[in-house]
């Protein structure tokens, strides 16, 4: 049964006969229920398939602690791109920051698979009427695990990479000719365009797609309620599935695998996942889109994905949870809820008004418990994601990308034409380029997968062997990665949202010009003669930063539908009857005034200019803002008084106190009988300034 021959998958790809293939014996023995047979293609092929594993796998899990794996799960776990998550870091480059923040998108994909079967099982046995069945659970689960597949090396760096390099290659073009003209003279094409917003959740159906060819499979959208295609040796359509026992199985259907990825999608799918753009979701009817929203919750973002990564990433960074969630899983309910997002929501947004969906819902007594949860997304966003020393040396990878992207632009071959590479879907059967540049990476399914954290050791490889001193700057970059020295952060600036918003609405170029004319008037003439002096536009870089609940200025809590005691009992209602859940109405008291907090911070390349820059914007920041009525900076500010209290001398009859260390003194205003203290102290019409303090 062990053949050396290469068999065609029927895509005009060429795959070893089962060198790459997964989860079956290599050989003729074991009971005819395991032994590999021989079936037919589409195309008159003859194929070598076998069942799944029938053994369910356990794991430990430092979050979870036991971790079940179904036989149809394993066969994905086997596969390349699932087995690639291993060499990427879940947090990127946090680990400069928080040495134990190096686990992997592995495990975190295996806590969000096992999070999301407990939670659709949970619907299962405590509403039976919604008929969630088990090859739904399976697919929930498969698509937990499946979710990721398209980060790049160093997870969400990658990302600020790609859309550096679409900016650069737009701005200075003349930095990529070499590249250019080369790939253009190998393959008689101009390279290939890099998109203005990149998308992983896109990448990762990609490499859905690539694992089900790696076991010789295919989604078949002709005939979408068959068992998947079989376009190569690999696992059996046939017993790919539920395990019904008795060497009985529900096969996987290709509507299965759709439903799959419009779980991780969140949106139906379009071109090129679909042969159209998809106006519905297809993989599952109406009556159960609530199952849509467990991996990725399109209403409200509270779903098993964020469950699993507040704890896992907590615990890694801070030693501790920031809480436990395992209470969302236990009292999930499933109702009726008006639509939250209207306005973007794919099935209301064209309709007059907003219509109710089958929703994930939960008992009004956890609106605290979920207020905390989504305060733990922005407690980890300030003091893990987005920390000082996390985004310096975030800024620092990516410039050394941008070099080696520049530099190494025919670095990675692509293994199109390579007889032992593993098949790829028909989606890639007219692509024909041999080599592409790292920014190019997730185009092609069998470079993607090769392109994970250790692409920095290549690429360091590369530039030793290279003496050009077009090189130098990347392997100063490369030297000061080893010698943990990252970018610094200069100075950090509060952006309030009220006042702020001018400033705001500056792209990060417009603030670094404004940065640049201070210097000119900060150096002076000395900057003629000193070099340390000079700053140029390549010295430091400018970064806009938002935190958020999740839902930008709102609050996340009120985009969810809670249940009451009262309707408890209408939940085992059949679908139609169900109750409907409404808005939180009364919130806990530590509700927070603002949901959003905005920064504007400084990062310095060079170290020699530190100082310098840290002096610039100073006076930039006393010039721009210090003038504005921004309530989160902790400077002086300057309001504005009405025309009627120009003649007015007289002190208010409690004087306004400050600070001893403050040796700035003032008089302030005398209020009118008819001024209402609740009203703003500012209102419109401007005559004179006066001094406000607030406490630093």
């Amino acid at each position: 049964s062990t053949r050396s021959t290469v068999n065609s998958n029927g895509n005009g790809c060429m795959s070893p006969a089962r060198s790459h293939t997964i989860g079956g014996p290599k050989h003729g023995l074991g009971t005819p229920s395991t032994r590999p047979r021989e079936v037919r293609g589409a195309a008159g092929q003859t194929f070598i398939v076998w069942p799944m594993s029938r053994d369910v796998r356990d794991c430990n899990d430092i979050v979870h602690k036991d971790i079940s794996i179904p036989p149809a799960v394993q066969v994905v776990l086997d596969s390349p791109p699932v087995q690639r998550l291993i060499e990427l870091k879940q947090l990127g480059c946090a680990y400069n920051a928080y040495p134990c923040t190096t686990h992997t998108r592995k495990e975190h994909s295996l806590g969000v698979m096992e999070v999301a079967g407990q939670f659709s099982t949970h619907i299962q046995q405590n509403q039976s009427q919604l008929n969630v069945s088990d090859k739904d659970i399976l697919c929930l689960r498969i698509a937990g695990l499946c979710h990721d597949l398209g980060h790049g090396p160093f997870s969400h760096c990658y990302e600020a990479f790609l859309k550096a390099a679409y900016k650069n290659e737009k701005d200075n073009p003349e930095q990529y000719e070499e590249r250019n003209e080369k790939f253009k003279k190998q393959f008689g094409v101009d390279m290939l365009p890099l998109p203005e917003h990149y998308e992983h959740e896109k990448t990762s159906l990609m490499m859905i797609d690539s694992a089900l060819a790696s076991a010789g499979l295919e989604i078949d959208w002709e005939n979408l309620d068959e068992p998947l295609k079989q376009i190569g040796d690999g696992i059996d359509r046939e017993k790919f599935g539920v395990d019904l026992g008795r060497e009985k199985y529900e096969p996987f259907t290709s509507r299965d695998w759709v439903f799959i990825k419009e779980c991780i999608y969140g949106e139906p799918l379009d071109e090129p996942d679909a042969p159209t753009t998809q106006l519905d979701f297809v993989g599952r009817g109406e009556e159960k889109e609530f199952l849509f929203d467990v991996v990725n919750n399109r209403h409200s973002g509270l779903d098993v994905d964020k469950i699993d990564y507040y704890d896992r990433d907590s615990l890694a960074a801070f030693g501790t949870s920031q809480g436990s969630w395992n209470v969302f899983r236990r009292e999930a309910v499933i109702a009726k809820g008006l639509c939250p997002n209207p306005l973007t929501c794919f099935k209301c947004k064209n309709k007059e008004a907003p219509e109710e969906h089958l929703m994930i819902c939960y008992p009004d007594k956890l609106v605290s418990s979920a207020m905390n949860f989504f305060a733990t997304r922005m407690k980890n966003h300030e003091n893990v994601y987005t920390h000082k020393k996390t985004k310096g040396a975030e800024l620092q990878m990516v410039d050394l990308l941008l070099e080696a992207d520049k530099h190494f632009g025919m670095l990675l071959p692509t293994q199109r034409d390579d007889p032992f590479g593993f098949p790829v879907g028909k989606r890639f059967d007219d692509f024909t380029f041999q080599r592409l540049p790292l920014s190019r990476a997730w185009m092609f399914p069998l470079l993607f997968l090769r392109v994970d954290d250790s692409i920095l050791s290549i690429i360091e490889n590369k530039a030793i062997e290279n003496p050009s001193p077009q090189l130098d700057r990347l392997r100063n970059l490369l030297n000061d990665k080893r010698r943990h020295r990252v970018y610094k952060r200069v100075a950090e600036v509060e952006i309030g949202l009220v006042g702020g918003e001018e400033l705001w609405a500056k792209t990060e170029d417009e603030i670094k010009e404004e940065l640049l004319e201070e210097h000119t008037d900060y150096a002076g003439e000395q900057a003629r003669y000193e070099t340390d002096m000079v700053l140029n536009p390549d010295d430091f870089i400018v970064e806009k930063r938002e935190l958020h609940y999740g839902r930008k200025e709102h609050n996340p809590v009120r985009q969810m539908r809670f249940t009451t005691k009262h309707n408890k009992a209408d939940l085992s209602n059949p679908v139609e009857k169900l109750p409907t859940a409404l808005e939180p109405q009364n919130f806990p008291m530590n509700t927070p005034a603002s949901f959003l907090r905005r920064t504007v911070r400084i990062f310095c390349r060079s170290q020699k200019k530190y100082e310098l820059i840290s002096h610039v914007f100073e006076d930039w920041k006393f010039h721009k803002i210090d003038k504005m009525a921004a309530p989160f900076s902790k400077d002086w500010k300057v309001f504005s008084v009405p025309e009627d209290d120009e003649e007015d001398d007289q002190p208010d009859s409690q004087p306004i106190t400050q600070p001893e260390e403050c040796s700035i003194s003032f008089s302030p205003r005398k209020r009118k009988d008819s001024e209402d203290s609740s009203r703003s102290p500012i209102p419109s019409g401007v005559a004179k300034k006066r001094l406000m303090f607030r406490s630093t």
